[in-house]
Order: structure tokens, then sequence, then C-alpha cells
């Protein structure tokens, strides 16, 4: 007997080492755990990623929630990696109930993975938002939805995806639609991604973030909450307690240009404030869009010089050249001068037919070039060609520039006149001093 309980008192000895030894990755807070445990996590995470890498996901699933429960620090890829199982799973369930368990469980994976991994948490929410807009983008969610896209987007500034921005809008024009979300919750939270996405396009120059944002701005344009009177009593009670706050201004002048409500005193004020803080490129155009509407021509074309100046995002930039070479056409017949500010804004912005049509009217508008009627009536081929070119870049003009085509091919030279002068239908041409554009020669027969 006593040799029987000396063996199984080191029998007990030798079971309470192995089990000190043998710990789980979870328990002890590393990679791979520890003693016996460590070896079958590493075994389980081989046998995951083999199956993994061949795309058997039934066998590669029983592999992953072994290692998921008991060593999940195994990989920083081991949280997306099992959330993309999860979403083939997902996709192929036919059963509402079953796929319902599988959408919870796959939002579990991220919850577990962004504890886990505190430094990879915005990356996993990152794709966390986007399966819970795929999967579980109900009215009854849509709140808290809401709150984690505004909180993505201003941890990731200029890195959020479009997606984000437009889901983002279409979710707040969905919770006003349906009374959850008031006007005046609407207008802030519009400005606010407005501004948010704004910013990002200026330090990335995106297309699609640019896209998104006219997106936006359109629902909003479009939204029951967007009208001038409605603004003005919202914001009138807000500019006295925020106006010396530059960034509260910044959206508030914004908005009201979007809206075009800049003819308000709410405008005037907020305007001349801002410029008054802060003179940036987003003041100086406010402020030249007031000495326009008070028709004091020169303090406007002071303001939209600084603002051209001050600005570096394109697509403004390209705005304030086009709004000052219409000034300059309009006001102070300076053709060289407004074919200058066409030129640039058409440089910025090459999508843009609206330059093109400027360029094209400042020379059908401008000082003739040429020794006699026939030789000045060369512009209008110039003139054509400008708007041919505005409406090949952008076909959104098309009717209102062929309407302008149509008028200015009645001003062609007459073909029997250049067939005296020998001068062929189809050569080219060129039309001298201020303007001084090739073109080609066609005729009004």
């Amino acid at each position: 007997m006593k040799i029987v309980v000396k063996t199984l008192g080191v029998a007990a000895s030798l079971f309470a080492v192995l089990t000190v030894s043998a710990q789980t990755g979870a328990a002890s807070g590393t990679k791979y755990g520890k003693g016996q445990d460590s070896i079958t996590c590493v075994r389980n995470y081989s046998l995951f990623t083999s199956d993994y890498q061949l795309k058997n996901y039934d066998a590669a699933i029983v592999h992953w929630r072994k290692v998921w429960r008991d060593c999940p620090l195994s990989s920083i890829n081991y949280t997306i990696q099992g959330a993309a199982m999860y979403k083939y799973y997902i996709d192929r369930e036919l059963s509402p109930d079953k796929k319902n368990a599988l959408i919870d469980t796959l939002m579990q994976v991220y919850e577990k993975g962004i504890a886990l991994r505190p430094q990879a948490a915005d990356n996993y929410r990152q794709y966390m938002l986007e399966d819970m807009l795929k999967y579980l983008d109900t009215p009854e969610n849509q709140s808290k939805i809401l709150q984690m896209l505004e909180n993505q987007i201003i941890i990731q500034k200029e890195n959020t995806s479009a997606l984000m921005y437009a889901s983002y809008m279409r979710i707040i024009m969905t919770q006003n639609v349906a009374g959850q979300l008031s006007d005046e919750e609407l207008l802030d939270n519009y400005a606010k991604i407005s501004d948010l996405i704004s910013d990002a396009i200026k330090k990335t120059n995106n297309e699609e973030l640019a896209k998104a944002r006219d997106m936006i701005d359109e629902q909003f344009v479009n939204s029951s909450a967007a009208g001038c009177e409605n603004l003005l009593k919202i914001y009138d009670v807000k500019y006295e307690e925020n106006k010396d706050d530059t960034e509260f201004l910044r959206k508030l002048t914004r908005l009201l240009n979007r809206k075009e409500c800049t003819d308000s005193k709410l405008f005037e004020m907020a305007s001349e404030q801002m410029y008054a803080l802060n003179p940036s490129s987003d003041a100086a155009y406010n402020m030249a869009k007031l000495f326009f509407r008070r028709e004091n021509y020169d303090k406007a074309v002071e303001y939209f010089e600084n603002a051209i100046k001050s600005e570096t995002e394109p697509f403004d930039k390209a705005n304030y050249n086009y709004q000052l070479g219409a000034i300059m056409l309009t006001q102070y017949k300076k053709f060289t001068e407004a074919k200058k500010y066409a030129l640039e804004a058409s440089r910025l912005r090459p999508d843009w037919g609206a330059p093109y049509v400027l360029l094209a009217n400042t020379y059908a508008n401008g000082p003739k070039c040429g020794e006699d009627d026939f030789e000045q009536r060369y512009v209008y081929w110039v003139v054509v060609d400008k708007l041919e070119k505005a409406k090949a870049v952008d076909p959104d003009i098309s009717a209102t520039v062929n309407s302008l085509i149509n008028q200015y091919k009645q001003l062609f030279p007459k073909k029997e006149e250049g067939f005296f002068r020998n001068i062929i239908e189809g050569s080219t041409v060129t039309v001298g001093c201020w303007i001084n554009e090739s073109t080609k020669v066609r005729y009004n027969n």
C-alpha cells in the first residue's frame, strides 16, 4: 500500500506541473498559450490556415472556432478571416432565423476582435460598419449605425471611404422623412458631414469623395428641410450664440451659399463676422458675393482675388475664377482678363463646361480681330469651337449650348466671299490679336 500511495503522489505532482505549464492563450494573454495548449493552438491554427487558403470553409471554421476560443491573438488577420467565413455562410443561408443568428455571430466576432486588439480596432470597425450596412440596415438599427459612422468618419478623417459618407447622409435623410430626426438635427448633421467630406477632398483630391459630396449636396437640396425660410428661422438664434465661433460661421455661410440664401441679412452678418475673425478663402468668397450684390464691383473683384489666392481646392478655385471672369466680361468689358480667368477655371476643372461658354461669350463680344468684316467673322469659328468643347466635357449643358451654336453659326462668313478669296473650307487659319487661336474654316451656306 505504501508503494501505491507513493506512486499516486508522484502522478499527482506530475499532473500539477503539467497543469501549470499548460495554459491557453486566452487565459494567459499570449499569442499561442503555454505548454500543451500552445502546441494544440499551433496545430489548430495550421489546420485552419491550410483549409482557409483552399476555401474549404466547412473544415476551416471548425479549427477557427477552437483557435478563436483558446488563442485568438494568434494572428492580427484572424478576426477578418473569421468574418469572411461567416459572411460566406450568411450569403448562402435561406432560413431567415439561421441567417439572423449568423449575422449576430458575425457582429460578436468583430466586437471581440476590437476588444482583443485595440491597435487594429479602427480597421475592424470599418469592416464591421460595412457589414452592418449590408446586413443590418433596418430602422431599428439605424441610430446605432449612424453613431458608429460619425465616430468612424471623425477618427479616419480623409481615409474614410465614400461609402461611409454617402451612407451617413442616406440614413439621416431616411430618419428625417420618418420623423425620427427633426429638420434642425438634419441641418446640423448635414453641415457636419459636408464639412468633413470637403476637408477630406482638400487633402486627397479624391474623385470618389467628390462624387459622394455632389450626391450628398443634391440629397440635401431636395429635402423639405432645406428651404431658406427654415434655415433662417433655425440659424438666426444660433448666430447670436455662436458668432465668435469661426467654425460655426464657416458651416453657416457654406450652408446658406449652397441653398442660395445669400440675399439674407443673416448671410451678410455671418460673412462679415467670419472675415473679421478669419480672412480665409471661404470668407473672402462670401464677402465678394456681398459686394457684388451691392453692385460694388471693385470690392467684389478684390475679394474674389483674395479668395483665389488663398484657396487650394481645385473645385472651389475654379468656381472663383469663373465668377471673376464673368464680372470682368459683363461689368468691366475687360476681355483679356475675362479670357484669363475662364481659361484658369477650365484648367482647374476640365470636366466643367461653363468656363468654355464664358470664353465663347468673351470672344464673341470682345474687340474684333481682322482687317475687314470677312476676317472679323473668323472669331465665330473659335466661338463655336469653345461651345463644342463645353458640350463635349459637360453633356448636361448640351441643350443650352446647342442653341448658342446655332445662333453663332449664322454669323459665319459667306461661302461665296470665301471662294473669291481662295480660302478653302476645312483649312486652318489663326485668329490673331488678343484671341490668338487657330481654327478650321467653315461657312454659312
